[in-house]
């Protein structure tokens, strides 16, 4: 494994200088506005948290590169954050460049492009996608030491989610801090719960409780079709149904693809068989979540992420609420996310070590949960309410899936597994292909793709 992700790094050296991604770079002389979203927040800590005003004694003058990559409203929240370093350090150049993801292997590229032309960024976010081969490829500092040397870091990394910590530690050591987290749970509508005289769904529930659930919230009124539950085929979504029978599409250390497993096997047939006891629409062309909000489905599974959208169409804690994931062998569910590291080729570890401090301070994580996407990535602000929010009743659920997520699978190979594994469940949706002959079939091209 160690050869071929060397290999994968000489292939983007390779390419490099035929490279080219639509970036948005942004020098020191940045926005100082630090009227976001988060001054609301009583409890959020609103101090510049890079350290005193002593420091400013060091003077010192040097430039951070940071390699960032999202939306322009994240990019703002960077800028922000940066400009809060440099009340402290006023002599610190600090240049951005923002950078959409349309893979993690171009976003990958993009920051070899820089190492190689003289300009590796200081401080990187990092998606969980990537983790794994920006580590195999040594482009990460390792941050255990830096963590443990510094109160505040220590401080901060106890209020984590150990679930997070542990998706950007690799063979035993830490390599970034996180700054937001996606994860799944269930949601339901209560009124047709209500109409249907059906209690409403517990956590701890079973799969086959599910499955009774589904039928039973599927039906015909008034010539309108109501499903039980809305299946998403995609990647992410998909995975809460692995973890909680106890599979994975890799093994533990991800050398490995175990996409024909007992487990998996198991868990394909129980998904297959929502579609056969049409309980679901056609998993790979709905469009679930805007069913939901439409009151075409009784259930749906779904991150922090919809909440929004659904509050804009009218639905409120009168209409849905959210449950854990139903459970088959153990309680789980999944997450994914970004964390700010600190890249191996930094030139001033003191001051990347400051300038990641501020990018995970109180007041960035915060701002960066403002927009209703992310969940935030510490216990302290994803029970806040003033920053999470009180739709739906139950929303401090959304802090305990993620404290039991395993993480979404995202080994060195991470496209070619994505790929085959969703052709694959949608082979066996279409009743192309069984469960089994369908994952042994992709479990068969990752072997072959890791080989090549």
């Amino acid at each position: 494994m160690k050869k071929r992700t060397k290999q994968l790094l000489a292939l983007f050296l390779g390419i490099a200088m035929v490279f080219s991604m639509t970036a948005c770079s942004t020098g020191n002389s940045v926005s100082t506005d630090a009227s976001d979203a988060t001054e609301k927040t009583s409890n959020t800590d609103t101090s510049n948290s890079t350290g005193s005003k002593e420091k400013n004694t060091q003077d010192s003058t040097s430039t951070l590169r940071v390699l960032n990559w999202g939306s322009t409203e994240e990019q703002k929240i960077a800028e922000n954050a940066i400009a809060r370093f440099n009340e402290i350090y006023p002599n610190v150049t600090v240049q951005q460049t923002c950078v959409p993801v349309e893979s993690w292997s171009d976003f990958i590229q993009k920051w070899v492009t820089m190492t190689t032309s003289g300009e590796a960024p200081d401080i990187i976010n990092l998606g969980l996608e990537a983790v794994q081969m920006a580590a195999a490829n040594d482009l990460l500092l390792p941050i255990d030491d830096i963590v443990s040397a510094d109160d505040e870091l220590s401080k901060k990394k106890s209020d984590y989610a150990t679930s997070l910590i542990d998706g950007f530690t690799v063979d035993g050591t830490l390599y970034g801090l996180p700054s937001g987290a996606q994860t799944m749970v269930i949601y339901y509508n209560k009124k047709f719960f209500d109409e249907k005289n059906v209690a409403y769904p517990k956590d701890g529930w079973s799969w086959d409780e599910f499955m009774e659930t589904a039928k039973t919230m599927t039906y015909e009124e008034d010539g309108k079709k109501i499903y039980g539950f809305g299946l998403s085929s995609s990647y992410f979504q998909l995975t809460p149904w692995w973890t909680t029978n106890s599979a994975y599409p890799t093994t533990s250390d991800y050398s490995a693809p175990t996409l024909n497993s007992k487990e998996m096997v198991e868990s394909a047939t129980f998904l297959n068989s929502m579609v056969t006891e049409n309980v679901t629409p056609d998993p790979i062309s709905s469009d679930v979540y805007t069913m939901f909000s439409a009151k075409q489905l009784a259930m749906v599974g779904a991150g922090r992420w919809v909440l929004n959208t659904w509050q804009d169409a009218g639905l409120t804690t009168d209409d849905f609420d959210l449950v854990q994931w139903p459970v088959n062998t153990k309680e789980g569910s999944v997450y994914g996310g970004s964390a700010w590291c600190i890249g191996s080729k930094t030139q001033n570890k003191d001051m990347a070590i400051q300038l990641l401090k501020e990018m995970v301070s109180d007041k960035t994580l915060a701002a960066n949960a403002a927009g209703g996407q992310q969940v935030p990535p510490t216990e302290t602000l994803a029970l806040d309410p003033s920053i999470m929010g009180t739709v739906p009743d139950n929303i401090d659920g959304i802090w305990k899936a993620v404290t039991i997520s395993s993480p979404v699978a995202a080994p060195t190979y991470f496209g070619s597994l994505e790929q085959s594994l969703l052709i694959g469940m949608e082979q066996v949706f279409s009743g192309a292909l069984s469960p089994q002959d369908a994952l042994d079939q992709a479990q068969s091209e990752v072997e072959s793709a890791i080989d090549k």
